[in-house]
C-alpha cells in the first residue's frame, strides 16, 4: 500500500494531476488500498472477539495477510501499522487533513446559554396586555429563549457567536499562534500618500496615478560649451511645438476595479488557489492588482495562470509578476477599458525630466510607467539599445520619441545622428536638419542612408572614427578616460583648440529595420556592429537597432551579448519574446505603444509616448531655421583592405578570391565594371566586392575608378579572358 501511494505521488509530480488517466489510476489505487485495509482490519476484529459463526469477515485473503503480518509484527505492531497507513493515506488524499495537521484549527470561544435559576423563574414577570408590540415581541422572544433553556436542563446548548465576536476571537488566537506558525503572511507595501479610497470588504487600497508635475518654463540653456563656440545663437525647440494628448483626468472607475478584482479572486479560487487582494494601482493604460496568496500556495502555480485570468476577465494583455520585487506580493497587470494617450509634451515638460537632463549625458524620455511617472534613461549608460516589435505595434513611434527627446536636450555641437532607413520614408523627414544634427560619409549625396550597399562602409567608417577618437583621448593625457571627461576639459580650457582639441560630439547610430539589412548585406554587418558595441562606449558612439522580425537569424547571439538594454513592443509568439527579452512577456502586451524595458534586471512596463507626424515636422522646421555650419558632420573615409595597394603591389594569383574567375567572366560578358553590380549578382558584401574589383584591376581586366562611373573593361571577349586566366 505504501509503495502504491508513493507511486501515485510520483505520478502527481511528474505528470499533470488533472489528467483523466492519472485520476482513474489514483481512484483504482485508493479503492484497492481501502479493500485490503478493511479486510485485514475486519479479520483482526474477528480474532479479538471470536464468535461461533462460520463466516470470515475479512475473507480468505484478509485472513492470510493478517496471519503473515501478525507473525512478523505481532498484534501491537499490526495495530500501529493499520493506524499509520490510514493516517498517511488520509493526508495524501485530502488537503483538509494536511492543513489540519500543519495548522490545528483555532477554536473560537463558544457562548453558551445559562440555565435560569429557580428564583429567576419564579420572579419572571408575565407580558402585560397593554404592552407595545415591539416590547411584546421582545418579551415573547425572551420567554421562548428561557423555555428552551429549561428544556435543555440536562446539557448546555452551544451557541454560535456573531461574525464580529468570532473575528475578534480569531485575531486573538492568531496573535498567540503566530509565534510558532511556519508561515507568516507578508504585509502589503502601501505608498506613503495613498490617493484613493479603501475597500473595507477586502482591505484593498485603490490608488490612482498622480497627476503630471509639469514645468511650464522653457528648458534652460547650458553655459558656454567651449571657448570659440560656433553656434552661439542656436535655440532649442520650444515645448509649445508639442501637442497635449492627455485626456481630462477622470475619476477611478470603481465598478471596473471591483469587477476585475472579484474575477481574479474567483478564477484563482476555482483552481484551489485562494488569494487576498491588498492594492490596486491605476495607471494610464494598465491597472496593477497586487494579491497575497494563502499559506501553502506555490507562486509558480499562480504565475502560470495568466491565460486563465485573461479568459476570466475577457481581456488581452494580462501579465503576472510573481513575486513583486521587494514587496512580498504578486502583481497582476490588467489593461484598462478606457486607456489614455501619453503625450510627448507631458514627458519633456515634466519636472523629473528637467531634473535628470543636467545629470544625464543623453537623456531619453520615451513614455510613462504604470504609476504615471515619466520613464527616463541615459543612453550613455545603456550603452546600446535593441528595439523589437511586430508591425504596427509602435516601434517607429518609439524611435521618433527617442530622437525627439535627444533633439530637445542636446545642441548640434553635442550630438550627431547616423540614420539608416531601409524603408526610405521613415527618417526622410529629418533630411532638413542635415547641417545641424546629421553625419555622413564624404562621398555620400544624402545623409540618410537608404542604399544598403553603403551600410557596411558606414559602419566601418564609424569604426575608424572610434579609433581616431581613442587616439585623441590618449593624447589628451591620463586624466581623460572617456568622452565626458574630454569634453569637460575642453569646456574648462585645459585642452586648447590650438593643440587640435575641440568639442567631441556624441554619435548615435539608428537603424530602423535591421532584418532587411541582414537579408541584403549578410553577415558582413555583424563584425563592425560587434566591434562598435564592445568598444565605442568610451568614444561616445552609441547604437539603436530596431527590427520587426526578432528571430535568431536576425538577432544573433553575438548581437544580443553586446546589447544589454532592450525594448520589446508586442510580438505574436513567445519564441520571439524569449529571443528579445530572454523570457516571455512581450507576447502578452496589448499593442499601441505598450512595451517592456529590460536591462538585465527586472522588466518595466511602459506606455510609449505618442509622436504625430505634424509635431515632428514643426520640430524639424524649427531646427532647420536655426544657424548651422553649412555642412554635415563628415565621417572618415573607409578604405577596404587592399583597396589602395592593389595597383602598386601588383596582382598575386595566389591571393585571388574564390569567386575571381566567375566575376571576371560576368564582367567581360556584360562589359560592366561596377562594384555594386558584382555585389547584387553574387549576393556578397561591399568589402568583398571592392576587393574583387581591385583584383580585377590588378590583373588588367578593368581600369581604374573614375568617380561614380563604372570602370572601363579592357578585355572585350571571353577568349582573351580565358588566355589571361590560363597564364595565372
Amino acid at each position: 500500500a505504501l509503495f502504491a501511494f508513493g507511486f501515485q505521488t510520483a505520478l502527481y509530480v511528474v505528470f499533470d494531476r488533472h489528467s483523466r488517466l492519472i485520476r482513474a489510476l489514483a481512484r483504482f489505487l485508493f479503492w484497492g488500498f481501502l479493500a485490503l485495509w478493511s479486510a485485514i482490519a475486519l479479520t483482526g476484529l474477528q480474532q479479538l472477539w471470536p464468535s461461533d459463526t462460520f463466516l470470515v469477515f475479512g475473507g480468505a485473503w484478509g485472513a492470510h495477510y493478517y496471519q503473515q503480518l501478525a507473525l512478523h509484527l505481532g498484534t501491537s505492531g499490526l495495530l500501529l501499522l493499520l493506524l499509520g497507513t490510514v493516517i498517511i493515506v488520509s493526508i495524501l488524499c485530502s488537503d483538509r487533513v494536511l492543513k489540519a495537521v500543519q495548522h490545528p484549527p483555532i477554536k473560537a470561544p463558544e457562548l453558551r446559554l445559562r440555565r435560569p435559576s429557580l428564583w429567576e423563574r419564579w420572579t419572571r414577570k408575565p407580558v402585560e396586555a397593554g404592552a407595545e408590540p415591539e416590547e411584546a415581541a421582545g418579551s415573547a422572544a425572551e420567554e421562548h429563549t428561557e423555555r428552551l433553556a429549561d428544556e435543555l436542563y440536562e446539557e448546555e446548548l452551544p451557541y454560535t457567536p456573531t461574525m464580529e465576536q468570532a473575528h475578534e476571537a480569531s485575531l486573538r488566537a492568531e496573535a498567540e499562534h503566530d509565534s510558532y506558525s511556519p508561515y507568516r503572511t507578508p504585509e502589503p507595501v502601501f505608498s506613503a500618500e495613498p490617493t484613493a479610497d479603501l475597500d473595507p470588504s477586502q482591505g484593498m487600497i485603490v490608488e490612482q496615478a498622480p497627476a503630471d508635475d509639469l514645468v511650464e518654463e522653457e528648458l534652460p540653456e547650458r553655459a558656454s560649451l567651449a571657448p570659440g563656440i560656433q553656434l552661439a545663437h542656436y535655440q532649442k525647440p520650444s515645448i509649445d511645438l508639442l501637442r497635449d494628448y492627455e485626456q481630462s483626468a477622470t475619476g477611478i472607475d470603481m465598478d471596473e476595479i471591483e469587477h476585475n478584482k472579484q474575477r481574479i479572486i474567483d478564477t484563482l479560487a476555482s483552481f484551489k488557489m485562494p488569494v487576498t487582494p491588498c492594492k490596486a494601482t491605476v495607471g494610464p493604460t494598465v491597472t496593477l492588482y497586487e494579491v497575497i496568496p494563502d499559506s501553502g500556495i506555490k507562486v509558480s502555480r499562480i504565475k502560470a495562470m495568466d491565460d486563465d485570468i485573461a479568459m476570466g476577465l475577457k481581456s488581452e494583455g494580462v501579465r503576472i509578476i510573481a513575486p513583486m520585487p521587494g514587496q512580498g506580493t504578486i502583481g497582476i497587470e490588467v489593461p484598462n477599458s478606457n486607456p489614455q494617450t501619453v503625450s510627448m509634451r507631458s514627458i519633456l515638460a515634466s519636472r523629473k525630466y528637467r531634473e535628470q537632463q543636467e545629470r544625464m549625458e543623453l537623456p531619453v524620455g520615451i513614455g510613462k510607467t504604470i504609476t504615471n511617472e515619466p520613464f527616463i534613461f541615459d543612453l550613455v549608460k545603456m550603452p546600446h539599445l535593441l528595439i523589437a516589435g511586430a508591425t504596427g505595434q509602435g516601434k517607429s513611434v518609439g524611435l521618433n520619441a527617442l530622437i525627439t527627446s535627444l533633439l530637445y536636450s542636446k545642441r548640434p555641437e553635442e550630438l550627431k545622428f547616423v540614420m539608416v532607413d531601409p524603408k526610405m520614408l521613415e527618417f526622410s523627414i529629418y533630411e532638413e536638419i542635415e547641417h545641424q544634427f546629421l553625419a555622413k560619409l564624404p562621398d555620400s549625396d544624402k545623409a540618410i542612408i537608404t542604399d544598403m550597399s553603403r551600410v557596411v562602409a558606414t559602419l566601418n567608417s564609424l569604426c575608424v572614427e572610434m579609433d581616431n577618437r581613442y587616439r585623441k583621448l590618449q593624447t589628451a593625457g591620463r586624466a581623460v578616460r572617456n568622452i565626458k571627461e574630454y569634453n569637460e576639459q575642453v569646456r574648462s580650457g585645459e585642452l586648447s583648440r590650438l593643440d587640435g582639441h575641440e568639442l567631441m560630439p556624441y554619435i548615435v547610430l539608428i537603424v530602423d529595420e535591421f532584418a532587411d539589412l541582414m537579408m541584403t548585406v549578410g553577415k558582413e554587418v555583424e563584425q563592425p556592429i560587434a566591434r562598435l558595441a564592445q568598444k565605442a562606449r568610451a568614444a561616445g558612439i552609441h547604437m539603436v537597432i530596431a527590427t520587426q522580425r526578432p528571430s535568431t537569424d536576425v538577432i544573433t547571439g553575438l548581437i544580443k551579448a553586446n546589447f544589454p538594454a532592450r525594448i520589446a513592443f508586442k510580438v505574436f509568439s513567445m519564441v520571439d519574446s524569449r529571443t528579445v527579452l530572454d523570457s516571455p512577456g512581450a507576447n502578452q502586451l496589448i499593442g499601441r505603444g505598450d512595451m517592456l524595458f529590460y536591462q538585465g534586471k527586472d522588466m518595466i512596463r511602459v506606455q510609449c509616448a505618442f509622436m504625430d507626424t505634424p509635431e515632428t515636422e514643426l520640430i524639424v522646421e524649427h531646427i532647420a531655421s536655426q544657424e548651422s555650419l553649412g555642412y554635415a558632420y563628415e565621417l572618415p573615409e573607409y578604405v577596404p583592405e587592399g583597396g589602395d595597394g592593389a595597383k602598386d603591389k601588383g596582382f598575386s594569383p595566389q591571393e585571388k578570391d574564390s569567386l575571381f574567375d566567375e566575376v571576371a567572366l560576368l564582367v567581360v560578358q556584360m562589359q560592366v565594371g561596377s562594384t555594386s553590380y558584382i555585389q547584387r549578382k553574387f549576393n556578397i558584401g561591399y568589402n568583398r566586392a571592392g576587393r574583387l574589383m581591385d583584383q580585377l584591376e590588378g590583373a588588367g581586366i578593368v581600369g581604374p575608378q573614375e568617380g561614380s562611373k563604372p570602370r572601363e573593361v579592357y578585355i572585350k571577349d571571353q577568349a582573351s579572358l580565358q588566355q589571361l586566366l590560363d597564364r595565372m
